[in-house]
């Protein structure tokens, strides 16, 4: 039987562990939504949609498991000083979700970085340019004249002539066979992009010529993919350390379980002992029955 003051010693312990716990996850959460911002912002990752579904998912994922670790951690400091068998069991729950999510998150990173390096689109490519200025499929359309604007390019794959991917759209479409978004122009103003597929021999087109993918392939396969090699470094660090806290965390709730059973023995054994000097004649006393 430990004595009360070992009881708190190691209490201490489970305390500390599980702050500095919620430390490291609240540093790192932080660190993963930054990334999948960085991700989709600047790299476009989630517009290669028809690439992959892992361009989508996995900083989506990242996203939401980054949310859900701060707040899980969150909610850690704020139950940090309770003994509470209750509260401390949802945090190893919360915790095991984290847990499994994250191994999935890093699964999909890795699938995202094969992707990156086996560089084949396919034709999914053009089945998403071919939707491109069709009324019913407007979230392309803007997709795509935000790439282009933001990226300076202008179609699919190629460098120098990926333009000419623009050549064969839906009969849906509002661009013409000749014609390039006006998302391509160097200076946008509404219809620049007019007839400038038969102008190819033009130098001087005034749109940019390189496709959008041949320029994020590039790039991806340069920086997004060590980025990726990184993160599942720090993912698979990130479940460990959830892992050791759930079962440090079901560890102080067994703790204060049978530091409570302790706790009651010792109570009725009290009460017994205080119920049994009630009923004990007083020796004492000169009284008798006789």
């Amino acid at each position: 039987m430990m004595s009360l003051g070992t009881w708190k010693a190691r209490s201490t312990k489970y305390q500390k562990f599980l702050n500095l716990s919620n430390v490291f996850m609240l540093i790192t959460s932080t660190t993963l939504i930054f990334m999948a911002i960085v991700l989709i912002r600047f790299y476009h990752i989630t517009k290669l949609d028809f690439w992959s579904p892992w361009f989508y998912w996995t900083p989506i994922l990242m996203v939401i498991l980054g949310l859900y670790t701060f707040a899980t951690s969150v909610y850690g400091f704020l139950i940090s000083n309770h003994e509470n068998r209750c509260l401390i069991s949802l945090t190893a729950l919360f915790l095991a979700i984290a847990f499994l999510g994250q191994l999935f998150s890093v699964f999909t990173a890795m699938e995202l970085r094969n992707t990156i390096e086996r560089q084949v689109v396919g034709t999914d490519l053009g089945r998403e340019m071919d939707k491109y200025g069709d009324p019913d499929n407007q979230d392309i359309t803007d997709k795509w004249d935000e790439m282009q604007k933001e990226l300076r390019c202008c179609g699919g794959e190629h460098f120098e002539n990926g333009y000419h991917d623009w050549r064969n759209t839906n009969e849906k479409s509002t661009l013409g066979q000749d014609d390039v978004p006006d998302s391509c122009c160097h200076e946008y103003k509404q219809g620049c992009g007019k007839g400038k597929l038969k102008q190819a021999s033009n130098t001087n087109l005034g749109i940019y010529r390189s496709g959008c993918v041949a320029i994020l392939i590039v790039k991806l396969e340069d920086e997004v993919v060590p980025l990726m090699l990184v993160y599942t470094c720090v993912g698979v660090l990130l479940a460990i350390v959830e892992l050791v806290t759930v079962a440090l965390a079901c560890a102080y709730v067994a703790q204060i379980s049978r530091r409570k059973r302790r706790e009651g023995v010792y109570s009725r054994a009290a009460t017994a002992a205080n119920d049994e000097a009630d009923y004990l004649p007083n020796l004492t006393s000169k009284e008798t029955n006789f």
